[in-house]
Order: C-alpha cells, then sequence, then structure tokens
C-alpha cells in the first residue's frame, strides 16, 4: 500500500523485533512508554514527505489505555473493537471486529472513496462547463434557438443523478485479498529456544531420588536441619 509501518510496544525489544520481522515491519520502537508513544507519533508528523513535500500524516492504530496518547496526538487514531473505552474515545475511528486486517481494509475504503469523490467532483466541473453555456444560449447567433427550460432542467437533474449513481457503485467495493500478501516470515531458531516442556519436567523428575522417611524421628531431624 506505500506506507511506512512502524511498531511501536512497550514490550520488549526481542519479542517487538521477532513480531516485526514476521509482519514485515522495518521500524521497531520496544519498552516505550505512553508518553514516549505520543512523542514518537509528534517526531514523525513532524518530517516531510518526499512525494507530496508536506508534513507526514499518521495514523495510529492501539488499543489500552497507554495508547491513548498517542492516538490523541495522531492525525487519524483507530481503536479496536475490543480496545478499552478510553483508547476509544481518544480514536477518530473505532473497528467494530478485533481483527488487524480491518486496518488495512479501512484504509483502502478511504481510498476507493476519496478517489470516486474526486471523479465525482470532475465529472460535475466538465457537465457544468458544457451544459450552463449551452442553457445561457452560446450557440443562439448561429441556429437562433434556445434550449427549452424543461430540457434544461431535465440535464440538470441528470447531473445529479449520475453522481448518485458513481457514489452508489461503491456498494460494489470488494475488500482486498490480504492472505496473497508477501511477508517475511522469521525464522525461530536463531533466537528462540523452543522446549517441549513435558519432555524437560520428565528428564527432571527421573534425576531426583526419594528416599522415603523411616521413623518419624528421622523425619523431625531432617526437618529441623533443613528449618
Amino acid at each position: 500500500m506505500g506506507l511506512d509501518v512502524w511498531l511501536i510496544t512497550g514490550d520488549n525489544l526481542r519479542t517487538a523485533s521477532a513480531i516485526a520481522r514476521h509482519m514485515g515491519i522495518n521500524h521497531v520502537k520496544a519498552v516505550a512508554l505512553p508518553g514516549e508513544k505520543a512523542s514518537q507519533i509528534k517526531a514523525l508528523q513532524s518530517q516531510v514527505n518526499p512525494l507530496t513535500q508536506k508534513p507526514r500524516m499518521v495514523c495510529m492504530v492501539g488499543d489500552g489505555i497507554n495508547d491513548a496518547p498517542a492516538l490523541a496526538q495522531s492525525d487519524i487514531g483507530m481503536a479496536i473493537g475490543a480496545g478499552t473505552q478510553i483508547a476509544k474515545a481518544e480514536a477518530d475511528m473505532v473497528l467494530v471486529k478485533s481483527a488487524l486486517t480491518d486496518v488495512v481494509v479501512a484504509l483502502d475504503l478511504a481510498r476507493v472513496v476519496f478517489s470516486r469523490i474526486k471523479l465525482n467532483f470532475f465529472l460535475s466541473v466538465v457537465y457544468n462547463l458544457i451544459g450552463i453555456p449551452l442553457a445561457a444560449g452560446i450557440f443562439f447567433p448561429l441556429i437562433h434557438q434556445t434550449m427549452p427550460p424543461a430540457c434544461a432542467g431535465l440535464a440538470m437533474a441528470f447531473s445529479s443523478v449520475s453522481v448518485v449513481i458513481s457514489s452508489l457503485m461503491l456498494k460494489k467495493y470488494k475488500a482486498p485479498d490480504i492472505s496473497q500478501a508477501k511477508v517475511q516470515h522469521m525464522h525461530f531458531e536463531e533466537d528462540v529456544q523452543v522446549v517441549d516442556l513435558k519432555n524437560l519436567v520428565r528428564l527432571k523428575c527421573s534425576n531426583v531420588r526419594y528416599t522415603p522417611l523411616t521413623n518419624i524421628d528421622e523425619q523431625n531431624t531432617r526437618a529441623s536441619t533443613f528449618g
């Protein structure tokens, strides 16, 4: 989608880096406090977009109380549906579901809607640039006829109807197929040691020798010794 994605989290660097590599995220800031998250958002907003030469527009996605300052600082705040009420209150948009894939769908839908708005505006401008001179009688010196008022009214109504029909075409919007997206899958062998807990417990227990107590005096003696 051509977006610069950051992962800003309060978790440790090892966990954050592992998730970032799995999701294909290049920028990671770990062990971040709530205030540091907001500061990082502000720092990103101060940067200039090389394509538009304007300050960056930053969208923050969060679900917890510690994300509230960053959500308030960002240009667009998205709260997860299962998030806290404070996060939802600070966000500009609340996702009904808790799936992070809806973030991609929301951004893609926003682009499609904005493109349709620009298309409708362009069509309206072109239509009026042609229709208004015709209704004003620009060709009257040549044909000595004017447009009847009924035809002018129908033409104006058609202009509005065409914009409405163009907008209704958004009902055919299809969400992008995120399952086909290519991500960089990480390999746990280098950074994380996977342990079979059942075998580990069995191994530890096999090395423990159990010596039954023969009498009460011996039990009291051992208890006093370790006490």
